[in-house]
C-alpha cells in the first residue's frame, strides 16, 4: 500500500467524518451550535440539526415574525373597523360588528344599483 502524505491523510479523515476540516486563513471560524448561523450551515450540507441549533432557529422566526404577541383589545367594536380586526385574528366578529359591517354592504349595494340606474348599464 503506498504511503499517503500529511494532506491525503488529512482529507481522508475529513472524507471519513473523522476530523473537520482545516480552515484556510483569512476565513472566519464556525459558527458555534446554538446559533442562527450553525442552524443554516447544518442544512446547507444537510447534516443532522442539533436541539441546540434547531431552539436558536426557532426563536429568531418568533421574534421576526412576531409569533406569540398578545393582541390588544378591540376597542372600536360595533363598526366596520372592529368587524375587519375580527377577521385579522381569526375570530368570529361580535354581534354589534357584524351588524356594523352589514349596513355598510348594504349602503354600498344600495349606491351600486343607483349609480347603474343613473348610467343605464348592468355592468
Amino acid at each position: 500500500m503506498p504511503e499517503l502524505t500529511d494532506a491525503q491523510l488529512d482529507q481522508l479523515m475529513v472524507d471519513l467524518g473523522l476530523a473537520q476540516p482545516a480552515r484556510r486563513r483569512g476565513h472566519p471560524p464556525l459558527a458555534p451550535c446554538g446559533t442562527v448561523s450553525a442552524y443554516q450551515r447544518h442544512v446547507r450540507k444537510g447534516e443532522p440539526i442539533d436541539e441546540a441549533c434547531r431552539r436558536a432557529n426557532t426563536e429568531a422566526n418568533r421574534k421576526q415574525t412576531g409569533a406569540g404577541k398578545t393582541l390588544a383589545p378591540i376597542t372600536n367594536h360595533g363598526t366596520t373597523g372592529g368587524y375587519k380586526r375580527h377577521l385579522y385574528r381569526g375570530e368570529a366578529p361580535c354581534e354589534d360588528c357584524l351588524s356594523a359591517e352589514r349596513d355598510r354592504s348594504r349602503e354600498q349595494h344600495r349606491v351600486r344599483r343607483a349609480q347603474q340606474r343613473q348610467t343605464g348599464g348592468a355592468s
